[in-house]
């Protein structure tokens, strides 16, 4: 009984917390470093939910570049840019 009050409780958070037009608890200046979006979950890190959010958006962001870096130096005849 009291675990499923703890629950509704959590939800209850949750919904406050987010809403369809973003986190309403995030700082107004809140933005990703990697996607540069505000309001979304990787925007603000305050939870361990939003940090793995932040690490993945890190991992697609950086994979996007480190493609578009090396396509380009292979267009001009170099080689791949070292990563150290």
């Amino acid at each position: 009984m009291n675990h499923r009050k703890r629950k509704q409780s959590e939800n209850q958070k949750k919904k406050r917390m987010y809403t369809p037009e973003g986190y309403l608890m995030d700082p107004p200046d809140a933005k990703c470093p990697y996607c540069g979006r505000s309001k979304v979950s990787c925007s603000y890190v305050n939870t361990l939910s939003r940090a793995w959010a932040r690490g993945a958006c890190a991992n697609k962001y950086q994979k996007k570049m480190t493609h578009n870096e090396t396509s380009e130096c292979q267009s001009k005849g170099k080689e791949s840019p070292e990563v150290g």
